[in-house]
Formats: C-alpha cells, structure tokens, sequence
C-alpha cells in the first residue's frame, strides 16, 4: 500500500461544484424521461408474476462480512468513512445486471452491492433514518453511454418495442431497464448493432474485480472505488470458466466456494487528480492509473457461510434497497449518470412498495443471515 501511496504524485483536486455540470438537454428533457422509465417499469411489471427489483434481479451470493478500514492513512485518504480506522460488519449482494430472473446462459455484467452498517455522519436525503452507506459497483472500468440524452434515446428504444424477440430481451433489452447499465445507442434494436458489451463467456462471479464506474464525493475530494479480489483462493477464480449449463451455475460456484473457504477482498480509492483526464459528468472515460492508482483504504473478509438460500433472499432481495443515493454526505454520487440513477431508483424503490411486497427496512446487525 505505500508503494502504491508514493505513486500518487499528483495532489488530489479538492471538489468544486462547478466540476458538475447539469446538462441543458437533461434538464429539458426531465418529464420525458421519467414517463419513458415509468413506461418500461409499467413493461417489466406486466411480465412479471410477482414484485421483483426492475434490474439486478438475480442474485448469486448474499454474503455477511466485515470490512476494516485502515488505521492511519494519509490525509486526503481518510475522508468519509475512511477516516479512522475501524472494523464493521456489511452485507454483499452478487448478482446480474439484467431485470429478468433468466437462466444463467446469457453473458451479461455482473454487479456487486456492498452495503455497511453503523456509520455515522450527514446523510443524504431519503436515507436520514438509516445508519448504513452502500457502495454499487459492476465488472466493468466504465460506462459505455455518457449522457443521459443518449440514455434516454436508448430507453425509448426499449419502451417503444415491448413486441421484441424473446432472445433478444433476454441477452440485452433488461439492461436497459429503469437504472440500466448504459451501452451504446441502439438505433434499430438489431443484433447485429450490439457494440462493446462483455465477450460472450461465462466466468466465476468470485474471480471478479468490480468498479463503481461513476465518481463520488470522497471527502474533500472526487474519487472512484473497486472491490478487487486478493486471497489467493479468489485470485486463482478469476478468469475460470463456469458451468452456465448447470442450474444457477453461478449461485453454486457461490455456494461451494463459502462452504470451506473465507474471502478477502481490497477496497480501493482512485483519487481525481486532473479533471481533464478524469472528467466527472463523463462516466465513460477510464481514469487513468498513471495519473491516480487505485490505493487500498480497506479490507472486506467473509468466512465460511451458506452464501444463498430462500431464507436470505426474503431477508435481502426481497427486504432491502441497495442505492448509490443510499449513504452520507460526504460520499454524495457525482455527474450526470449518478442523478439520472437517483431518479430510476427512487422510481423503482415507489413500484416495489406494493401490498404483497416484504417490509423494506434497514439492518442494524447481521444476526438476521445467521
């Protein structure tokens, strides 16, 4: 880790407001987004049997761990959070991107949400009577679309075929569901002009490095994170071909791999340092590691447990909201991405609040996964 501090010559910008910039088209075009991810929610309900999340409805591992935040860290890393050391318990929610709860065949992101509790500060609005901070992160540096006009030209495409072929929505359609992964524009909802998605092979979910994509608040300053794999039964997943053909394949990878063995994994900090080369309102653009390297702030370790079952599923899937909007002040999302995602979630959290839906509420321990 110090290594890794020394490299970090450039000092980390301190955030200014006039980093983010409210797109005018976002602005006008507002009403119009929220009735197209209104529409596409309206959609995935109809086809569903029961009420389920409109995307990352599929989960894999619904992990009980704890995460321990360095001592003694450098200044501009101990923001937030992060700024003493610490060890709290949290909960990690493997799953796909997609809306539909589909077999396991179908190449698709995956996603990792973390979720700690017992922290403290000024909350963001809509979370003040929680005392947790999600983090939402997928496997993959960057978004693919960066504005929320290209956004919504690729939910329209979505909301105005819900006649598409059944293979077709089932490989690509969901993604773009309410809070979507974003990927390039599909002008005539074709195969054939599918771009830049994830190459077409299954891999364990556990060999995964997963990155929040877009910027957030980190302190005084901008940063991105990710959750990367260190223990040596992990690394040694990544890139390892998974039986898909198999029932839940990658749930059982899961759950073989926690029937005998602890996980660890790093989380790290990529400080913003040069606002031309790590822009904040384009979420597609990879920040460079030669100019800022991601820096370890913490270490996550779950130990042996049943990392799926019905009874955690009802308990997390069915009873808790991951939210990049779900947090302190001092890790507020940041660009335009982030607030167009503010927008689906909170729609999604009002469609999930139905009668026949589980309490939602937020944990205070992990006695109830034991």
């Amino acid at each position: 880790m110090l290594q890794q501090i020394a490299q970090l010559e450039a000092k980390p910008l301190i955030y200014q407001p006039s980093y983010e910039v409210l797109e005018r088209s976002a602005i006008n075009q507002r009403q119009h987004l929220q009735y197209t991810l209104q529409k596409i929610s309206d959609i995935a309900a109809g086809q569903s049997a029961h009420n389920a999340r409109s995307v990352h409805v599929k989960s894999h591992g619904l992990i009980a761990a704890e995460i321990e935040i360095f001592d003694q860290l450098p200044a501009s890393l101990a923001q937030g959070i992060f700024a003493q050391g610490k060890t709290l318990p949290l909960v990690m929610r493997f799953s796909t991107v997609p809306g539909d709860i589909l077999h396991d065949k179908p190449c698709t992101p995956r996603s990792l949400a973390i979720k700690i509790l017992g922290v403290s500060g000024d909350r963001l609005p809509g979370s003040e009577e929680a005392t947790t901070q999600d983090f939402l992160m997928v496997n993959g540096a960057s978004f693919l679309s960066s504005s929320v006009q290209m956004f919504l030209s690729n939910l329209k495409q979505i909301a105005c075929t819900p006649q598409t072929g059944t293979e077709f929505r089932h490989f690509l359609s969901p993604i773009f569901r309410a809070t979507a992964k974003l990927v390039e524009s599909v002008k005539h909802v074709q195969l054939s002009r599918v771009k830049r998605l994830p190459p077409p092979q299954e891999t364990n979910i556990l060999g995964e490095t997963y990155y929040s994509q877009d910027p957030i608040l980190y302190g005084r300053h901008m940063a991105k994170i990710a959750c990367v794999p260190v223990a040596p039964a992990l690394t040694a997943l990544t890139g390892l071909p998974v039986n898909v053909f198999a029932t839940d394949g990658l749930r059982k990878c899961m759950v073989d791999y926690f029937t005998a063995h602890t996980a660890v994994w790093e989380l790290r900090v990529q400080l913003c340092t040069d606002i031309e080369k790590m822009p904040i309102e384009d979420a597609t653009v990879i920040w460079p590691q030669a100019s800022s390297p991601y820096i370890p702030v913490a270490r996550i370790t779950a130990k042996p447990q049943i990392a799926w079952s019905p009874y955690r599923s009802q308990i997390v899937d069915a009873g808790m909201i991951f939210s990049p909007w779900h947090g302190i002040q001092s890790h507020r999302p940041l660009g335009s991405v982030m607030r167009l995602r503010k927008m689906s979630y909170e729609m999604a959290k009002h469609q999930r609040h139905l009668p026949d839906t589980v309490q939602m509420r937020e944990p205070q321990n992990l006695d109830d996964l034991c």
